[in-house]
């Protein structure tokens, strides 16, 4: 990974968003890397070091808290941004107590995951 450009991770199982996240965060300057989903990310992540985690929070076959935490057991400081369509009290909840960077609810605008991955990265 290119120095200089902080490495983040996007998780989303949908390709499209997952590609348009991504191209979104490389225009703005990050080192974007990306996983369909919650295997190759935290294989990834069992590799790499990430600065900033951006992941869908309902990804197929394992819930996205359960990700979180286990990215926190490899990384204890990594910031995380959650972004959801289906929102709950209850996860709202959990995320915070996780300690959550960002917790966004589908549909919003691109400039707003740029100013939570900005903010959660303390630029």
């Amino acid at each position: 990974m290119p120095h200089g450009r902080p490495p983040v991770m996007v998780v989303d199982d949908e390709a499209s968003i997952r590609d348009l996240r991504s191209k979104t965060l490389a225009l703005a300057d990050y080192d974007v890397d990306m996983a369909p989903g919650w295997q190759v990310a935290l294989e990834r992540m069992r590799l790499f070091s990430y600065d900033l985690l951006i992941m869908d929070l309902n990804i197929p076959s394992m819930d996205g808290l359960a990700v979180i935490h286990e990215a926190r057991r490899l990384h204890g400081t990594l910031p995380v941004i959650i972004i959801t369509a289906f929102s709950t009290e209850a996860s709202a909840i959990e995320a915070a107590n996780l300690g959550v960077s960002g917790y966004l609810t589908k549909p919003f605008k691109v400039p707003k995951v740029l100013s939570v991955a900005a903010k959660a990265l303390g630029e």
